[in-house]
């Protein structure tokens, strides 16, 4: 059962009502995380234990093997930056401990993966439309994958404002006049693994709003996943020019968000990410952590190597540049 929500956020807070997921129980999540998750198990009241991650964000099994808690109830699997997860690995440790599996496919959509759908391997599933399909006002999908009788919803649904509108017809009508707005301010500081943390504080739960539903349902999968294949083709000669470790493999059946490398160092980091905003090309650094968990030094050394080219941008020439 599909449930259309604002945003990831929403979905994931009405799935974990549906599992019923105890206050002061544990669940397991990825130690590279967005705040916002992390809000949503906070504001619940329950606790999160935070497993490794190797560089290519794939869990150190032997680190989640040896966390030793009664009290847990679930965890959390992240396709990160669209690139699926081997499922199987994570069913068999849920079945092993008897938790649930919350599949997070938020970078991506519901894609066909190993004969299952992406969103539909844990016993739920969210991901959120808005960061793929461009100019969504709202949404963000829970896939309930388990028999409940609690998927009914009332909640409000979202409107957009006036600004909201005016503001999607100028990105729809003068992309070019956008980006260049957009690249006339100071380049945010990336560097900090903070700095977006606190900036969206809206945790209320709405449903999707009627002309974003639309959009979603006449979106051509297929054709936006061989659009990225092609900009992901250019942007691994531009690593290779640039001397980034690629971190995924290419895949002609995915449906990624961002082109994800390691660069030497954060000098070098710093060095793309300046070249990015110089040249109007967006170039960022991915998550913002939760502000209140301490970050161990292995963790932020390796963190300040990453940089992350969202594929929802013009990169015809890129394969071309040398910094």
């Amino acid at each position: 059962m599909k449930i259309n929500f604002y945003n990831g956020r929403s979905a994931l807070s009405h799935g974990i009502d549906i599992l019923n997921i105890r206050e002061n129980s544990y669940v397991l999540m990825p130690e590279i995380i967005c705040d916002v998750a992390v809000k949503v198990f906070i504001n619940k009241k329950i606790n999160i234990i935070y497993y490794k991650l190797d560089k290519y964000f794939q869990p150190v099994w032997n680190n989640l093997n040896n966390i030793k808690n009664k009290n847990i109830s679930a965890i959390l699997m992240v396709h990160f930056f669209g690139y699926p997860q081997n499922v199987n690995n994570f069913k068999n440790f849920c079945k092993k401990n008897k938790i649930f599996l919350i599949e997070d496919n938020c970078h991506s959509l519901n894609i066909l993966n190993n004969k299952t759908k992406l969103g539909q391997n844990g016993h739920i599933g969210i991901d959120s439309p808005r960061k793929i399909i461009s100019n969504l006002y709202s949404g963000g999908r829970l896939f309930v994958n388990i028999n409940t009788k609690k998927t009914k919803i009332k909640f409000p649904r979202y409107v957009p404002t006036k600004i909201q509108i005016i503001k999607n017809k100028i990105k729809k009508n003068s992309p070019i006049l956008t980006n260049y707005l957009k690249f006339t301010k100071k380049r945010p500081n990336y560097e900090s693994p903070y700095f977006f943390s606190d900036k969206d504080n809206d945790f209320s739960i709405k449903k999707i709003d009627f002309a974003s539903l639309n959009k979603i349902n006449n979106f051509k999968i297929n054709k936006e996943i061989n659009k990225r294949f092609i900009i992901l083709s250019k942007l691994k000669k531009f690593a290779k020019k640039n001397q980034l470790e690629i971190i995924f493999k290419e895949n002609k059946k995915i449906l990624p968000m961002y082109f994800v490398a390691i660069a030497k160092n954060n000098l070098h980091r710093k060095t793309i990410l300046d070249w990015g905003w110089k040249n109007k090309i967006d170039i960022v650094t991915w998550p913002s952590f939760y502000k209140k968990n301490k970050l161990s030094p292995e963790l932020l050394k390796r963190w300040k190597k990453y940089i992350c080219i969202p594929l929802n941008q013009d990169l015809s020439n890129i394969d071309e540049k040398r910094i």
